[in-house]
């Protein structure tokens, strides 16, 4: 290869770089929905059981609000850098909005993930950030418990206030199984019922037959969150209505 070649060979790998990276920021600032479902290759692994797109992209979002703090209390304990917090917070919002704006089109219900990891996430940061001030103000324990306190209500008013905003008494599902007086029908992780995934068992009703969705009437429980009880609507037509069966040709 004479220099020359190797000088063009050199430049074009530098304006692909640039291109993917700058593709790669604008896609970051403005994400836009994407019409065919992420592969989720890693989270597969690790899962090892029959899951929707909903419940990969939920423990998703649940992983990386544990990994941000977990890192953001490593900081905080080590370095107690605020300016890295920052950073870390700002990567870590930047890339919750971008899984969330990418893939909003396989959530059951995308809003209410976005609302509550938005803020869940800035909370976390200015209670991070809130201690080490603290710790340079506080002289007595007692501020630190009075701190706590104050982390913990705030906490308490955002679930009361989402619970106002984004809460149903009732959630989606999906018929599997008929079994006399029974069926079973299975339903995804839905935030704003409180509702976990899983398979339930609650009473039969008329055209409540396997494969139809249906809309679930929901109970709160304490320390179990909420769960189904029963059936208050089947619906007939199913092209108006997100499935939430698992199936592998959606996922």
């Amino acid at each position: 290869m004479s220099l020359l070649d190797l000088f063009y060979s050199i430049g074009e790998a530098v304006e692909e770089f640039s291109r993917k990276a700058v593709h790669s920021i604008r896609e970051l600032v403005s994400p836009t929905p994407q019409s065919k479902p992420p592969e989720f290759r890693i989270l597969r692994r690790l899962v090892r059981r029959e899951v929707t797109v909903h419940e990969l992209l939920s423990l998703k979002l649940q992983l990386v609000l544990v990994g941000y703090l977990l890192l953001s209390l490593l900081i905080v304990l080590t370095l107690r850098s605020p300016y890295l917090l920052a950073l870390l917070f700002i990567g870590e919002i930047a890339y919750l909005r971008y899984l969330i704006k990418r893939n909003w089109n396989f959530f059951v219900e995308a809003e209410p993930y976005y609302f509550f990891y938005s803020v869940i996430s800035v909370i976390s940061f200015l209670s991070f950030l809130g201690y080490l001030l603290l710790r340079k103000l506080a002289t007595s324990v007692y501020y630190y418990y009075g701190y706590l306190i104050g982390v913990l209500i705030v906490v308490l008013l955002f679930r009361w206030y989402f619970k106002g905003r984004y809460g149903r008494e009732y959630t989606y599902g999906i018929v599997e199984e008929v079994r006399g007086d029974l069926i079973r029908v299975f339903v995804n992780d839905d935030l704003a019922a409180n509702v976990k995934p899983g398979r339930y068992w609650v009473p039969a009703v008329p055209d409540a037959e396997p494969g139809r969705v249906v809309k679930l009437l929901v109970e709160e429980r304490t320390l179990k969150g909420s769960v189904p009880v029963r059936v208050i609507e089947v619906y007939l037509d199913q092209s108006s209505h997100t499935e939430t069966e698992p199936k592998d040709d959606t996922e």
